[in-house]
């Protein structure tokens, strides 16, 4: 090969090796200028971040002051117990609480130390306060924050305010009571004046006598039912087998039945084997009261049914209904309130006597359709054991055996 054309060969050689290194180097400068301006992006996002981080720090630590401060002059007493049982933190309250506390000491030895009863749920300390006791795990942490409330202050207010409640209670049936009885007051001393008359004939002096007993009547009925309402009825409560107490009632019912010539129906659909809580007697007379009032209430061929349910398994349901006026709507939110009547005779205090004895045994009343177009009531007690139980009683007719679904007129 000549040397002019070796010569133009390696020439062109190295102008390809000189264009490939400047391409290089462009190359490299532009990915170097990349590299550098993503540098200066993580540089001010790391910056931008720090500053962040020692924001939240700063604002933690200004949370933590706070705290700090707060657990300082809070009322409450709050101990931080670990997993172990151990205190491990306490605020002054808790100090000036809790005798002998202290770091590291076992929190259940301290409890057993300082509290000596409960009354009405509160914690009682050896000095008499009453507190409430609160806690909370440190979840995901092992141990727990309790939390000390004295209430004892609280407590007297409480109980001051509800006293305060009870004389108000108390001055208003007084004042009611005395406007009730007032009206046949007065007209039992103008007949009892008018019986000293010598002028009297023997018709006369009977009249005013019968007219002066049905007074005195009146207002010893008054007084029974104001008794009855403050008292609640409600005596000992003990266990108490539902059959029973239906067959109990249907007996005393039997002669108001009889004498009305009225249809009832006593419908037991719980299967005869439920028991309550209760006081018989208590019960048997609000029942009474109820089915007494349907039936002074139910006019010319009065029904009256009474049925009984298990509800929601823990319920017993007794449903009085009658086929009478029924009661009006606008006076439905009253007819619980003592004192309240729409009949001029009336002591006002027959329901409030019934929703008393029903809420003494726990239970409710509400005013429900009736199953017989009239008044309905329902009453709702708590059952008292669960299970089958037979019962065998007397029969009203004389008869006797287990007791299911009993249901035929009286007349």
């Amino acid at each position: 090969m000549p040397i002019s054309s070796h010569n133009h060969a390696r020439q062109q050689q190295l102008e390809d090796a000189f264009l490939v290194f400047n391409q290089v180097s462009e190359q490299l400068t532009d990915s170097y200028q990349q590299l550098q301006n993503r540098v200066e992006q993580l540089s001010q996002e790391l910056a931008e971040t720090r500053t962040d981080r020692l924001c939240q720090l700063a604002e933690k630590e200004r949370l933590a002051n706070r705290l700090s401060h707060l657990l300082e002059v809070m009322p409450a007493a709050v101990v931080v117990v670990d997993g172990e049982d151990s205190i491990q933190e306490f605020n002054p309250a808790a100090a000036r609480m809790l005798d002998g506390i202290k770091q590291g000491s076992l929190w259940s030895e301290l409890y057993q130390h300082s509290f000596t009863k409960k009354s009405r749920g509160d914690l009682c300390l050896n000095n008499g306060a009453l507190i409430t006791l609160s806690e909370c795990t440190l979840s995901p942490e092992s141990g727990k924050i309790i939390l000390l409330l004295d209430v004892t202050e609280t407590r007297e207010l409480q109980e001051h305010l509800n006293r305060q409640e009870r004389l108000s209670s108390l001055g208003n049936m007084a004042a009611q009571l005395a406007h009730q009885i007032r009206t046949p007051l007065t007209s039992a001393l103008l007949d009892s004046s008018h019986l000293a008359r010598e002028d009297l004939s023997k018709d006369r002096r009977q009249q005013f006598s019968s007219r002066l007993r049905t007074r005195l009547c009146h207002i010893e009925r008054q007084i029974k039912d104001m008794l009855a309402f403050a008292s609640g009825n409600q005596g000992a409560l003990v266990p108490t087998a539902v059959t029973p107490l239906m067959v109990n009632l249907e007996q005393m019912l039997e002669p108001l039945i009889k004498a009305r010539n009225a249809k009832f129906e006593l419908i037991d659909r719980t299967g005869g084997d439920l028991v309550i809580q209760g006081n018989q007697d208590g019960l048997l007379g609000a029942l009474m009261n109820l089915a007494s009032n349907a039936l002074a209430h139910g006019g010319a061929q009065v029904q009256l049914q009474i049925a009984l349910e298990r509800a929601s398994g823990v319920l017993l349901e007794i449903k009085i209904s009658d086929n009478g006026a029924g009661i009006p709507e606008e006076i439905k939110e009253q007819i619980f309130d003592p004192f309240f009547t729409t009949s001029s005779d009336g002591t006002g205090l027959g329901l409030a006597v019934v929703q008393s004895v029903v809420l003494a045994h726990e239970g409710s009343i509400s005013v429900v359709p009736s199953e017989l177009g009239g008044a309905g009531f329902k009453i709702s007690l708590p059952l008292y054991q669960e299970g089958r139980r037979e019962e065998t009683v007397p029969d009203p007719a004389g008869r006797s055996g287990v007791y299911e679904i009993y249901s035929r007129n009286l007349l």
